[in-house]
């Protein structure tokens, strides 16, 4: 049904279509036509910039092509190096010229002769001095005391025969004295004798006595022997040594020397027994009690002994001829029974 509506409009146009075009359009009065239409004007042309980057011109051009060199041309034969020219002849040097004949010094002149020097003329007598005045007495001991010490100044002097006094300690050595002996004093006295002041050995002979305690050890020892009851007891050593001595000059004011020799020698031994007996004892104040009564209880005496020795020594000057001296030795001694007692003395003394 749509469809025959749709055709009946259609037929309805067309056939009014001629009458509507033949009729002209009449605009209304109050119409104004507008005004005609003007193009806006148009904006310049875009231009566009320059670039930024301009492409440098490639580096490498290509080199023409290769020019081949044109053929060698030989040299005109005019122009040739000239031929080789040889060195002049060699002109040998001028003969030598010999030096002039030698010309001789002038003669010696001799020189005038010595003049002599006037005649001495001898110095004018004077008249001698006065003779000095003679010192007094006291004068004269003035002088000499005080010109003594330059004696000590001087040294250790030369005395062909001196003494000497002297003491020390001895002291005991090995065990088996030790055990028997303690340490003790001593005393002697020297000769010393040098035959030449320009050789330094001489000889000398000492002569000592020793005191030496006995230990507890040996007291009991004694007790068990005797049946007593041995409270003291000691053992002296008397003897002497015939040494040989050599000196040594070691500075200006003393004197080092070096002695050994041979020796005999006693050994006397005391014991002494303690008993007790009642009485008064008396202290700060008096009272009756026990005191101790030593006795005797046996002494014996060995034969002469033989021994050895061997001892350094310093000596130092005193006023002339005393000196003072300081030595040591080792001294041993042979015992009845074939053992060996062994001592060190050390003693001071002087030499006179």
């Amino acid at each position: 049904m749509n469809s025959k509506i749709l055709c009946a409009l259609g037929t309805a146009v067309v056939l009014a279509a001629p009458a509507l075009a033949q009729e002209p359009y009449q605009p209304p009065p109050s119409y104004q036509p507008p005004p005609a239409y003007q193009p806006p004007p148009q904006p310049p042309a875009y231009q566009q910039p320059p670039p930024a980057y301009q492409q440098a011109p490639p580096a490498y051009q290509q080199a023409p092509p290769y020019q081949q060199a044109p053929p060698y041309q030989q040299a005109p034969p005019s122009q040739q190096a000239p031929p080789y020219q040889q060195a002049p002849p060699y002109q040998q040097a001028p003969p030598y010229q010999q030096a002039p004949p030698y010309q001789q010094a002038p003669p010696y002149q001799q020189a005038p002769p010595y003049q002599q020097a006037p005649p001495y003329q001898q110095a004018p007598v004077y008249p001698p001095p006065p003779p000095p005045a003679q010192p007094s007495s006291q004068a004269r001991q003035s002088s000499t005391k005080a010109t003594h010490p330059s004696t000590q100044s001087q040294g250790i002097k030369y005395h062909a025969l001196r003494m000497q006094i002297e003491g020390g300690y001895t002291i005991t050595q090995g065990d088996s004295v030790k055990t028997l002996l303690n340490d003790g004093g001593s005393a002697g006295l020297g000769l010393t004798w040098f035959p030449a002041a320009a050789f330094p050995l001489g000889f000398r002979v000492d002569a000592s006595y020793t005191s030496l305690p006995q230990t507890l050890h040996a007291l009991a020892l004694a007790s068990q022997s005797t049946g007593l009851n041995i409270a003291d007891g000691y053992t002296d050593l008397y003897g002497g040594d015939i040494d040989a001595e050599f000196d040594l000059h070691v500075g200006a004011h003393s004197r080092e020397y070096f002695f050994g020799g041979i020796g005999w020698y006693k050994e006397r031994t005391t014991l002494k027994s303690v008993t007790y007996q009642q009485g008064t004892v008396c202290f700060f104040y008096c009272a009756p009690g026990y005191y101790p009564v030593y006795s005797n209880a046996g002494t014996a005496t060995t034969d002469w002994l033989k021994s050895w020795n061997a001892g350094i020594g310093f000596e130092f000057p005193l006023s002339d001829p005393a000196t003072f001296f300081i030595d040591g030795r080792f001294l041993r001694i042979k015992q009845p029974n074939g053992e060996y007692w062994d001592f060190i003395p050390i003693r001071v003394g002087i030499r006179f």
